[in-house]
Order: structure tokens, then sequence, then C-alpha cells
């Protein structure tokens, strides 16, 4: 099944896309050849080669695409990595449950499924996976950025969940708990320090597009599946903060006279998370055997690098 691209360019199924694409892995081929190296697969190539593909889905606030138009640039970031994305208003969950859960049943090499969802459009992502949840259909990220106060818990077959929001604001300002039996990652990220952000503007904050398209690259790049030492966390992002995102946390135990930024330094993180996430001051000397929680990243093993 094909997906439309947001950018109105002519998709592979074209004339045109048949023949450039044909070219460019002439090409590619030839340079590799020159280079002594392999050809860089396409995500095509990938999937046929038994690799998933990776399925992000994007909603929008009310208001549709003048109100969203953030999300819809944050979709073309998320394409231009190689990604299949789709736009809808956040009132068009339904039908794009239904059409992932037609292809996952469909494809021997089932696909790793994102949501996406601005404001009442995160409310929707929410609901997109309850739907998912219904059919036995694994979710492998939702980011929400600041979704409603009435917005549903976060259901069971969600791998990682990510909430980014404010709760300072009155339109948005949810924070979604996790359901019962979920046991996957979760992190809470409050946006709080900045008062200067309305809810409408979320989106568009510097940083947050780019961080939420380096989550979905690490996620698609781990294997699926659940993680018993993951540990929810929730912390507030200072204003003088680069934007980064953890989905979890692992635990720890300090040694008598470490602190949040000695433990912070073994790990390769940063001294504020560390203090955030136990709310503990960075430079406090910590008690033989208090236990920590600290943010990881998938891309590298949770140990000390020393």
């Amino acid at each position: 099944m094909g997906f439309a691209r947001v950018d109105g360019q002519p998709g592979p199924g074209s004339a045109f896309g048949i023949r450039g694409h044909a070219l460019s892995l002439l090409l590619a081929l030839l340079v590799a050849l020159a280079s002594g190296a392999a050809p860089a697969q396409s995500p095509e190539a990938e999937t046929a080669a038994g690799k998933p593909a990776a399925l992000v889905y994007v909603f929008r606030a009310m208001g549709g695409k003048i109100f969203s138009k953030e999300m819809d640039n944050l979709a073309q970031k998320i394409e231009a990595r190689g990604f299949e994305v789709q736009v809808f208003n956040y009132t068009s969950w339904i039908r794009p449950a239904k059409d992932v859960a037609k292809r996952y049943r469909a494809d021997a090499v089932k696909p790793r499924i994102i949501a996406i969802g601005h404001s009442a459009g995160g409310d929707s992502a929410i609901r997109f996976a309850l739907s998912l949840k219904r059919a036995s259909i694994p979710v492998d990220l939702i980011v929400t950025l600041d979704p409603t106060r009435i917005a549903n818990r976060v259901p069971a077959n969600v791998l990682r969940f990510v909430n980014i929001f404010s709760s300072e604001h009155t339109f948005g300002g949810g924070a979604p708990i996790p359901a019962p039996d979920f046991d996957g990652h979760f992190a809470s990220v409050d946006l709080k320090d900045y008062s200067d952000i309305w809810h409408i503007y979320m989106p568009g904050m510097e940083g947050l597009q780019d961080a939420v398209v380096a989550k979905i690259a690490e996620v698609v790049a781990v294997p699926a599946g659940p993680d018993a030492s993951a540990v929810p966390i929730e912390y507030a992002l200072p204003r003088d903060a680069p934007f980064e995102l953890w989905d979890s946390g692992v635990p720890v135990v300090a040694a008598a006279g470490e602190t949040a930024a000695t433990v912070a330094a073994q790990f390769g993180v940063p001294a504020w998370a560390v203090a955030g996430i136990n709310k503990v001051a960075a430079e406090a000397p910590l008690a033989a055997g208090q236990r920590l929680v600290v943010p990881r990243r998938l891309a590298a093993a949770a140990e000390p690098s020393n």
C-alpha cells in the first residue's frame, strides 16, 4: 500500500519516479564500486530485504492545517529521513487505524508504527493506539505535544510514550497517565519554564522537531519489545538546556558522597536531568545506597562511561 507524500512531489509509482529511482540506484552503485564500499539501501530495499518499514502518523490540532502548520513541517522533516508519513486532522484517527491494521496483517515483516499529535491531535494519537490495541497491534512510539487534559490513558500496546507539555497551559496542559497494564517506556517532559511559548506555538519551538525526529530514528534502530528495566521518568526542561528527549530511565544506586552531578557524568547525561528526575540538588551529597533514576539514550547501552 502506498503512502501519500506531504510535499506534493511525484511518488515512486509515477514514470518520473521510476526512472529517477533507477538512475539514483545506478549512480549509487557506481560510486560504491569506485570507493570499495557497499551501496546504501533505500527504505524500499531495506523492507524488501526483511527489515520493517516505519509508518508515521501525524495528527494536527483543532483548526487543521491553519493552526497546525508546524505539524506539517515536522512531517516533512520526518519524511526527509526516509520514513513513510501521513498527516491527518485530529478528527480523522479511525481511518488510519483501520488502514494500518490492514497493512500490519498483510505484511510478512511487521511495520514499526509511530504516532505524533499536537493538542487534540495528541488525544487522537492515543485513540489511534487504543483502536490498534483492540486489534492486538503494537505501537512502537507515541509523542504527544501539549495534549488536552481529557486525553485517555496510554494503553498497554504502546511500547514507548513521550508527552511534551506545559503544566501552566490552560489550553492543552494534559499529562496522560499509563493504563494499569502499561509496562512500556514512559516519559513526561514539562515545559513550564517556557512561559512565553503558547500552546498553539509549541510544535514550532526551537529544537523540538529535531528532537522528535531523532527519537523516531532511535526507536526504529533498536529491536521492538518490552524492557523490564525501564523506569518511568518525569522532568522539567530548563530554559538554557538543549532539547533532548529520553523515553525512560534506569535505576542506579549511589555510593556515599556521590552527587547527582557525578552520577550524571558517569552515564554521560546532563546533571540537571538526573537532579530533576530525582528531585535532588545537583551538587548535594547522596547517602550510600540511595536509589536514583538515570535517563538513558537508546543509541548507547545504559552503562557508566568509566
